[in-house]
């Protein structure tokens, strides 16, 4: 009874995780472009989904390492879990996970941290990213306010509201980095509640940019479950190693190799 308890604790947990698309969007400036105070809304959504799909065209793939940490309590008791894993990303659909270390709760690790991986790996799938992506084709956006960071970067907040109940999409709040276009944060719940046993889940999804490239930063999870009490779980990005994609002639586009962790987080404004 307390194993099939357990199992069912693990896949509500599972179920109220929300796996937000990465997004890595190149900054460069486009000559003869409005300036970003005469923007609109509906032109910053067009800039981004255009940057977006430059970036899909310019990135050859990555490594990184991942910090998965969960805390759940609830009617068995508190249980933590943390497990490190390299990611190796090749454009545009293969992505591996490589176990480096893991700590705590075995049970967790391999029951609820690698199913949320294999979660990971369906969504890059081919035919399966188009039903993530933040774009006018999955949600209306709605411009509720701009906001400035310390260096000077605009931020445009939108209002995101998916256009259908699917578990690849989310409702909530989307920043877009008026500079680069690209987003830099996204706070929200998923489109669909996963399970009746969930009562509410909440995330903040962070992006960091690496030479003109935002990849994922942190990633900020809180289940709320009927009865069986809450899970919490972060995820840590570092350490990557962009690779670009080749041109047509077989050379980079661009520098082949971007190493490092010292990008800036949404401008430092967060």
């Amino acid at each position: 009874m307390i194993q099939r308890t357990r199992r069912l604790v693990a896949l509500l947990i599972v179920a109220g995780i929300t796996v937000v698309p990465g997004a890595a969007a190149p900054g460069f400036s486009v000559p003869g472009e409005e300036s970003v105070a005469s923007l609109d809304g509906q032109q910053v959504v067009e800039r981004m989904v255009a940057r977006n799909h430059q970036r899909a065209r310019e990135l050859g793939g990555y490594t990184s390492r991942r910090h998965y940490h969960l805390d759940y309590n609830g009617i068995l008791g508190a249980h933590q879990a943390d497990m490190v894993v390299d990611v190796l990303f090749h454009s545009p659909n293969d992505k591996e996970f490589k176990l480096v270390s893991q700590s705590g709760s075995k049970w967790i690790c391999n029951h609820v941290l690698r199913r949320l991986m294999q979660a990971e790996q369906e969504s890059t799938q081919a035919g399966e990213k188009e039903k993530a992506e933040i774009s006018p084709a999955n949600y209306d956006f709605r411009l509720v306010n701009t906001e400035t960071g310390p260096d000077g970067t605009p931020y445009y907040i939108f209002q995101a509201q998916p256009k259908t109940e699917s578990t690849y999409l989310f409702r909530g709040k989307v920043w877009v980095e008026g500079r680069d276009f690209a987003v830099a944060r996204i706070e929200g719940e998923p489109a669909k509640n996963p399970s009746r046993w969930t009562k509410q889940s909440d995330f903040t999804h962070q992006y960091q940019c690496l030479d003109g490239f935002w990849l994922p930063a942190r990633n900020d999870t809180l289940t709320q479950l009927h009865l069986l009490g809450r899970s919490h779980l972060t995820i840590d990005y570092m350490d990557y190693q962009v690779k670009r994609a080749e041109s047509a002639s077989g050379d980079p586009a661009g520098n082949s190799v971007i190493r490092g962790n010292q990008g800036r987080v949404n401008g430092g404004r967060y």
